[in-house]
């Protein structure tokens, strides 16, 4: 059984099976992922709850305050949006459906449901990721072209989506839910049948369209904006003050740029590496080791979804502020002398 590209499935139909009370043979590495069940969900549950709250508390900041309505902002909520999605449906069906001894339990509509929404919400954070860097890039390298419209970023928004749509249509087209009564279990599961040729195409073009065209737009896009602000200039006699403020500024920002790549890079480098061996040759994996191995990837990968809000908010001088005027109360002015960033 092949599971889904994005890991969000990675080891239901394998763990299930194997779990089965009654099953006449165990497979190699189960005891091991047994053993590791009260870390493996805990860890889970982690990135559930961090993901979830913290990026409904991002949404919640963009939404409350007029001062965040614009084009970038309602890009960041789109990613807070999908990334609270993802927690949501890649994480509990996959602990549940992977340690459940009678496999899928949800019904027919949620098999086909969560198997749509697991990888889309994925796309659909990742190609907003790479729009987030393409306005940057605009703002800050071509202050003087025209910004995208609020109508706009609604068009790409809406595109963004049914693109994602587009691109997990091959993978639902191939998932089936089977119940075996008789034996009291049932799968919901991803199969090629006779087409392996055409699933590695569409894994091969999944990875190049969601990783390698992603990071590198994020790469090149926040090395243009460093080598923009490293190059600028504060017009006419600034003071010390001024220098300091421009100093501090450009600091700030190569600092949130290079977290933002690195988050994304290696959040889901493992996942990736770890399908591309498994296409190459299965048995380069430990067969021991390889279902723990497919857990802890794809734990890493969904990881990301926690990252967004802090690369985001907590780093961002005017989240921050608008974050504790909302939970003060109060209106507070921030002296002239800040330094605000992006």
């Amino acid at each position: 059984m092949e599971p889904s590209r994005d890991g969000a499935n990675a080891t239901a139909s394998e763990l299930a099976l194997q779990n089965r009370p009654n099953a006449s043979a165990q497979f190699t590495g189960v005891q091991l992922i047994q053993s590791f069940k009260p870390l493996i969900i805990p860890c889970y549950a982690l990135v559930v709850l961090v993901g979830i709250f913290g990026n409904y508390l991002l949404l919640y900041i963009i939404c409350k305050s007029k001062k965040m309505h614009n084009v970038t902002n309602f890009f960041i909520g789109n990613l807070a949006f999908s990334d609270m999605l993802m927690c949501a449906t890649c994480v509990p069906f996959t602990l549940a459906y992977a340690f459940n001894p009678q496999g899928w339990v949800f019904g027919r509509f949620l098999c086909y449901f969560v198997f749509l929404m697991q990888p889309m919400t994925v796309y659909v954070s990742v190609f907003t990721l790479t729009a987030i860097a393409v306005d940057r890039y605009y703002a800050t390298v071509h202050p003087l072209k025209r910004r995208l419209s609020v109508a706009g970023c609604a068009y790409v928004v809406g595109g963004i989506w049914l693109l994602s749509g587009a691109l997990v249509a091959p993978a639902v087209a191939h998932t089936y839910h089977v119940e075996f009564q008789q034996q009291g279990f049932a799968i919901c599961e991803e199969f090629w049948v006779e087409e392996e040729a055409q699933r590695l195409a569409y894994a091969y073009s999944t990875l190049i369209l969601t990783y390698i065209l992603p990071l590198s737009a994020l790469s090149l896009s926040y090395l243009c904006i460093s080598v923009r602000l490293r190059n600028r200039v504060v017009p006419g006699h600034p003071t010390q003050s001024q220098a300091e403020c421009e100093r501090l500024r450009k600091r700030k920002i190569f600092r949130l740029v290079a977290l933002v790549v690195a988050a994304f890079g290696v959040c889901w480098l493992p996942i990736h590496v770890f399908n591309v061996i498994r296409d190459i040759d299965i048995g380069l994996i430990h067969k021991r080791y390889f279902l723990l191995i497919q857990l802890l990837c794809h734990w890493f990968a969904m990881s990301s979804s926690c990252c967004n809000p802090f690369l985001y908010a907590w780093l961002h001088d005017r989240f921050r502020g608008e974050l504790r005027r909302i939970f003060s109360c109060q209106r507070r002015v921030l002296p002239a002398a800040t330094c605000a960033v992006l």
